[in-house]
């Protein structure tokens, strides 16, 4: 009997222990983090390609995106609610198109970086709250650049933690290349019959996780090697290639290390 008398100060402790760890973790959800710091995170984000004269998707993009972004501290607006300012410092895309054969980069443009931001829903709390992210970027099809610091914004509600998770962000980026071969004669040169018009409609961005430095480097990495492969010269015997045959880092199954 004593054996188990001593035992139980020691098992209370530990639930005591236990529940002070779940209600701290629980307490720090309810407000946004009170310092500023850097992320890493990965996403998959999917955009709809619409060949031109058609009016369905010839095939849904899904791109790996890498982004670090910079957090500042919270504050109260004139309105009376809670935000938090923040910029994508550095952001990468990428994915392949089977109906181009060719493959789709998207990087930040060199450029002012504007700010975006998490902001309370309510005044007498947090969460749950808006995000808003806001970026200027360039798009790559393989080596040629398409888009030119062009604005666009994502953003999402319900969010109930910083960095959010398990939500849908709105990725609004339309694109029409048609349009733009229209107004840049060097770009439609370029692309001169290797590429049919098409537009890149609204799509969205989940499955957010954090990564480590290491891993946003290799994304980066792998963006840049898309980068550098010629659209011009692309081979009969590549078209050929069945969809198993592409990497398998380029169709957001498996990369850098992560699991989806």
């Amino acid at each position: 009997m004593k054996v188990v008398t001593r035992l139980i100060p020691v098992v209370c402790c530990i639930a005591l222990l236990l529940l002070v760890g779940v209600s701290a973790a629980n307490a720090a959800q309810r407000s946004f983090p009170e310092r500023g710091e850097v992320e890493y995170e990965h996403s998959i984000i999917t955009i709809p390609l619409v060949l031109e004269g058609e009016t369905q998707p010839a095939e849904v993009l899904k791109l790996d995106a890498f982004m670090r972004l910079v957090r500042g501290t919270p504050v109260r607006n004139g309105l009376g609610y809670r935000q938090v300012e923040f910029y994508i410092d550095a952001w990468e895309l990428y994915g392949y198109s089977k109906v181009l054969d060719a493959y789709f980069t998207f990087r930040l443009s060199d450029t002012v970086k504007p700010k975006s931001l998490v902001v309370s829903l309510q005044k007498n709390g947090d969460y749950p709250a808006m995000i808003v992210y806001d970026a200027i970027y360039d798009v790559y099809l393989n080596d040629v650049k398409i888009i030119d610091k062009q604005a666009g914004v994502a953003f999402a509600t319900g969010v109930m933690e910083i960095p959010p998770r398990n939500i849908t962000v709105a990725f609004h980026k339309p694109f029409s290349l048609t349009e733009a071969r229209k107004r840049d004669a060097k770009l439609d040169a370029k692309l001169g019959e290797v590429v049919d018009g098409f537009s890149l409609d609204p799509g969205t961005c989940e499955d957010m996780t954090q990564i480590t430095p290491q891993q946003f480097n290799e994304g980066l990495r792998q963006a840049g090697e898309y980068r550098q492969k010629s659209l011009a010269h692309k081979t009969s015997s590549n078209n050929n290639k069945k969809p198993a045959d592409r990497p398998a880092e380029a169709t957001g199954k498996k990369v850098a290390g992560i699991e989806h």
